[in-house]
């Protein structure tokens, strides 16, 4: 990877990955680079009154994370051959996801559904 793939992806990713947030602002996908890396971050608010509704959510959550990553990743792919010619090629690392709560004060509680999903890249 040179300069130029590096520029190439960070301009892709502000609009493949900035663009994929909720209008609601209930849900975002960040990219971010780390060394021969990428790191993109699923986050979701989650709103629930017991922890069974919140396990309901998680198993769910759990499921579109990882959808919309591998929908991203596939079209980032795809643009980047479209427009440098060449394979992006990816390599899973890791993927994990966590349960953060922000409120539990109220009989509505609060909490943030992240999922963390690492790729190897490289041309």
């Amino acid at each position: 990877m040179n300069m130029k793939h590096y520029n190439t992806l960070s301009t892709l990713l502000n609009t493949t990955f900035g663009g994929s947030s909720s209008k609601s602002g209930e849900r975002s996908v960040k990219a971010e680079f780390l060394g021969e890396n990428l790191v993109f971050t699923f986050t979701s608010v989650v709103h629930f009154a017991e922890e069974r509704s919140l396990q309901m959510q998680v198993d769910r959550l759990a499921d579109e994370s990882v959808q919309v990553l591998k929908d991203g990743l596939s079209t980032l792919k795809s643009e980047f051959k479209e427009v440098t010619g060449e394979t992006l090629k990816t390599k899973d690392v890791k993927s994990s996801d966590n349960i953060e709560l922000v409120s539990a004060m109220s009989q509505r509680k609060v909490a943030y559904y992240r999922r963390s999903h690492v790729v190897e890249i490289s041309v």
